[in-house]
């Protein structure tokens, strides 16, 4: 399929109509100040890290969590019966489909809200590399615009594939590997998360989060 095909989850987008969307997004991007405070926080991994089991706990807890958007748009291809393997996932269209939507997500959001996000835009510098593709200069300007207060880094569980993951084991060590080394470039010191039980990652994860009361609604 070409990415014609794949722009059609975008509300029937046209090519031209997405190019035209992505320069006004480069735009926000370009004329948006760097290294901006926030009150983000971000949950990052490999596939199969078990991120995104911890983050739907303290989701119910009352933590605001933004999902993973690009999880999201692979998903709602394959629903719509749309062929997704390693080398669609890792093409330079797909990457810049995917790219797009976290970027104007992350552009739309408050930065003044407690939120953790599960994958953020430093990510796919990451992702990028994995597939050996050039990273555009849009995308090393994007994970220059927000401040994380921490960067969670979840160590790889065992690889379970769920239909939508397409790694195998050794794109996951390396995958976890170019994480790391991405946040250490941006001047982040990424907290391990390590292999272990729900409950033992939860505890660990409450302790480096501002505590959130469920009768009130704050957090202090």
């Amino acid at each position: 399929m070409n990415s014609a095909g794949y722009l059609n989850i975008m509300n029937g987008t046209t090519i031209k109509d997405f190019e035209n969307k992505y320069k006004r997004l480069l735009s926000r991007l370009y004329d948006h100040p760097i290294r901006m405070d926030t009150n983000w926080f971000l949950a990052t991994g490999a596939p199969s890290s078990g991120k995104s089991t911890s983050l739907r706990l303290l989701q119910k807890e009352g933590y605001s969590i933004n999902p993973d958007i690009s999880r999201d748009y692979i998903v709602a291809l394959k629903k719509k019966g749309v062929p997704f393997e390693k080398k669609i996932l890792y093409s330079k269209e797909t990457q810049k489909i995917l790219f797009y939507l976290m970027a104007k997500d992350a552009l739309d959001l408050d930065t003044s809200e407690m939120i953790i996000h599960d994958y953020s835009l430093p990510d796919n510098i990451a992702f990028l590399k994995l597939g050996c593709l050039t990273v555009p200069d849009e995308v090393i300007r994007s994970s220059e615009i927000f401040k994380f207060k921490k960067v969670f880094l979840f160590e790889p569980l065992e690889l379970i594939q769920d239909g939508v993951r397409t790694e195998d084991r050794e794109d996951q060590e390396r995958l976890f590997q170019l994480l790391h080394e991405t946040y250490i470039s941006l001047g982040y010191d990424p907290i391990i998360v390590k292999s272990d039980s729900i409950e033992s990652r939860h505890k660990f994860l409450i302790k480096r989060l501002p505590n959130f009361d469920l009768n009130t609604k704050t957090r202090y």
